[in-house]
């Protein structure tokens, strides 16, 4: 089996390539650190002939930052997405797209996948598109793609700027531990192994399918915060403080896999101190002082 990972130096793309090794499966990685761009219509076309499987990892994945800049994360997303689908029309490989959670907005209670589409800033409004484009080039054309909506992925390599790698760098330095809002924000944390698994064995759905990848537990940034401080026997004191400009407008969310547990046997098995634990690891061996703000 010949697989092709756009985007594979990012955070998801590095633990996905690593797991994919392990499979003995052969590899090729697409990013622009190789000089290689999804915007770059010949060069997906040429680089995804002879390949089984293409996971499109690569994006504008930032979604506070979207609300600034709209422009930029609609044309990287849509029409990187738009060159990959029609390079699966023309070379006909099986493609794996993960989607995000980020679509379906705010909800207190989990998430199916029939959940209204209702993204909350432009970076979610872009990849609700490339959704809607992978179902329909599944449908009209008969190409096979699988659509994986991932919920709040973690873990080692993932950006240093997200929440726990924030909380980590505040409380390692004994610095207050800043909390948006009054601490009641919820999100659904997915273990990176969790995620990749779950992307491996999307393979399995059958064309045009979507699942949610998610653990159906809602964790508070207050909780995330106080878990952080224990683990490191922090003495930080935890502040609130004022949402950014930039924020990207999702307060609570908590996803549902029964589906993908019903049709690829997957569930999440790192539990979030678990996974936590092994996050601050990582950024222990990073070394040094990270940026705390």
């Amino acid at each position: 089996m010949k697989i092709l990972v756009t985007g594979h130096t990012g955070f998801i793309g590095r633990n996905l390539v690593n797991y994919l090794y392990d499979k003995s499966v052969e590899v090729i990685g697409f990013s622009r650190r190789q000089g290689l761009d999804v915007l770059n219509y010949e060069q997906i076309l040429k680089w995804t002939r002879d390949v089984d499987v293409v996971y499109h990892l690569a994006a504008y994945a930032k979604p506070g930052e979207s609300v600034i800049n709209p422009v930029e994360a609609i044309e990287v997303n849509i029409k990187g997405t738009l060159n990959v689908l029609e390079a699966c029309r023309r070379n006909n490989f099986m493609l794996i797209y993960p989607s995000t959670c980020e679509i379906y907005g705010d909800s207190k209670v989990p998430i199916r996948e029939d959940h209204p589409i209702k993204p909350p800033n432009p970076y979610a409004a872009s990849k609700a598109a490339c959704d809607l484009m992978c179902y329909t080039y599944a449908r009209t054309y008969k190409l096979d793609i699988k659509i994986v909506r991932l919920f709040n992925p973690y873990g080692p390599y993932q950006q240093l700027n997200k929440i726990i790698p924030t909380f980590y760098a505040q409380a390692k330095a004994n610095k207050p531990i800043t909390v948006y809002g009054d601490g009641s924000d919820t999100r659904d944390y997915v273990f990176i192994d969790d995620i990749v698994e779950g992307l491996w064995l999307a393979r399995s759905l059958p064309p045009g399918e979507v699942v949610n990848l998610a653990t159906g537990k809602a964790t508070t940034n207050l909780e995330m915060a106080l878990m952080i401080k224990d683990m490191l026997n922090s003495q930080s004191q935890i502040i609130f403080t004022e949402y950014p400009k930039a924020f990207g407008g999702i307060r609570y969310q908590v996803g549902c896999y029964e589906k993908a547990k019903r049709l690829m046997n997957w569930e999440p098995k790192i539990s979030l101190r678990e996974g936590v634990k092994r996050t601050i690891a990582w950024l222990e061996s990073l070394g040094g002082e990270l940026n705390v703000r």
